[in-house]
Order: C-alpha cells, then structure tokens, then sequence
C-alpha cells in the first residue's frame, strides 16, 4: 500500500467515481489509475470499490470505511511534510478561498502585508460560493477559508471555524435623501423608500429578505446586485437607498454618500475563518489569521478550539 494508491482512492471519490476525471486531476494517464485500484485490492484482499460492467458504481461498506482512514492518513503525510519545510526553512504556500465581500474589502490588506513579511512564500486567493468554501478547505483544496454567515453551519467535521467580529451593515444614501436626517431607523423606515438590494439567493441577500418577512413587511426592491460595488452605483445616481457592509465604505472615496449604522436591524452575522482541524499551521498561517480576524474567538461548533 502506497500513499499514492490513497490518494488515488481519495480522488476516485472527490470525482464522482470518474475515473477518467480522477486521473485528469492527478496528471496521469486512465489505466495507470485503475492498475494501482487494483493492485491495492489485491495486496488487501477486499473489493473496495462496487463495479458493474468494469464501471466504478459505489464504494464498497469496507472501502467507505477506509477511506475515512486515507484521508487522515494522507492529513499527516501532509502535515510531515509542512514540518520538514518549516524545520528546514523552506518557502511554503498559502491558498485562500474567500467570498467576492472579504476578497475585496477584507484579505486586500493582510494579503499585501503578509506577502511583504514572507516574500519566500507562494501566496493564491479565489473567489468561490459561500456554499462551496467548507468543501473547498475539507478536501485540501484550499489552506484557509473565509465566509460570513448569520447562523451556526454544518461544516464538515474536518473543518474547524474561528468566529470573528460581527460584521456591520450600514443604510446608504445620498445626502439629500429624507432618511439621511434621522440618527436611527426601523424596518420601516426602510421599506418605505425604493431599495437597490443584494440577490434574494446570496447569503447577505437572505439575511436582509428574512428580516423583512419576519416583520410583516414587503420592501419595495427594485434592483437585485449579486456585489456591493454595483449598490453603491445606483445609491449615487438617487435611485434608492442601500443595505451593505460597513467594510465596504471608504470615508476618503465615499463622500457622496450618508450612512447610517443598522446592524440590530438584521440577524447579526460574523466572518468566519475555516481551517482543517489537524492541519499543521505554519508561522505564517497563524500572522495571517492574526491579521484578519486580531480578536477572533476560536470556536468549534461552540466547543473551545486550541489556541492558534
């Protein structure tokens, strides 16, 4: 048995039982794949995988089951290997998936900064769904994710999630505007103006619809943005008013617009930090953190995480 065998096993499943796709994903050849399947069958003497016609249709009971072994195994091939780099002083890598939000407003700075501090490390960030970030870092695809949500998720139990600040939602508006001259608003208050929203779909698009229809109200909607920035351009042109992030006002660029603070307006949500539990966290990896979240509370499905 081979760590290269595991890992085959492991992307079998990641692809949907494709073989061909399975090996497209590890840079070899079709065949090559299903010979190592089957020389690890043999030297185990188990099916791990069910097969109809010479097509993969289900893993075996037994194969689940190791598999879920694989997995932790290949986690501290992993992490021995990130040991060796750290001992030797070798240059490390970082993959971050974030949403379009902290892509922008959040990880602009600590990105630049840490990429100042360890300019030996190879540093990636993508943007991804919201949905997809726990999977993304469950299967290794990226080092360090970043989301927001309003409510405790079900993350995979390989993921752990760091609770940062509770993001502010701000009402924009142009100065001029009838609300602007109010210190504080209501549900109300925002419902009865024209309002250029998020995306019903996207998670901040949820929150905001779900205080609405808890309070009995209909909010006169009349555009739906998938991002923050096309908000803000209608809000200037005095189309509408504005539910957004906080983080995303400049006071040096966005002078033309008032904000007013709303956030016990809506469910409170909170940037979320997600990292595989037992993965190995270079010097590096702990700064980052550091620098996006400073005072984040390290909670695990509300049990207490180590300290990172």
């Amino acid at each position: 048995m081979t760590l290269l065998q595991l890992k085959i096993l492991l992307e079998i499943e990641r692809q949907s039982l494709n073989v061909s796709a399975a090996a497209k994903a590890l840079n070899t050849s079709q065949p090559g794949v299903s010979r190592q399947i089957r020389t690890l069958e043999r030297d185990l003497g188990i099916s791990l995988l069910v097969r109809k016609k010479n097509r993969i249709v289900a893993f075996s009971s037994v194969g689940q089951t190791i598999l879920v072994v694989a997995k932790s195994l290949l986690n501290q091939a992993e992490n021995i290997e990130l040991l060796a780099q750290e001992a030797r002083g070798g240059p490390g890598k970082l993959v971050v998936a974030t949403t379009h939000l902290h892509a922008r407003y959040t990880l602009l700075r600590p990105f630049k900064a840490l990429q100042k501090k360890y300019p030996q490390i190879r540093m990636f960030l993508f943007q991804a769904d919201p949905n997809d970030i726990p999977k993304l870092v469950s299967e290794h695809q990226a080092d360090i994710g970043l989301n927001t949500s309003d409510e405790e998720r079900n993350y995979p139990d390989s993921v752990a999630c760091l609770a940062g600040d509770v993001m502010r939602r701000s009402v924009i508006m142009l100065p001029m505007h009838p609300l602007a001259k109010k210190k504080s608003l209501t549900i109300r208050d925002l419902a009865s103006h024209p309002l250029v929203g998020y995306n019903p779909k996207s998670s901040a698009g949820s929150t905001i619809a779900r205080a609405f229809e808890q309070n009995g109200i209909v909010p006169n909607v009349i555009v739906q943005a998938n991002d923050s920035d096309v908000i803000k351009a209608y809000v200037a042109e005095g189309l509408g008013i504005g539910i957004v992030p906080a983080a995303i006002l400049d006071r040096r660029l966005d002078t033309h617009l008032h904000s007013i603070d709303v956030t016990d307006l809506f469910p409170h949500s909170s940037m979320n930090i997600l990292i595989r539990k037992d993965m190995h966290l270079r010097s590096y990896v702990r700064d980052f953190i550091q620098m996006i979240a400073p005072t984040s509370k390290h909670v695990v499905r509300k049990r207490q995480f180590n300290k990172v």
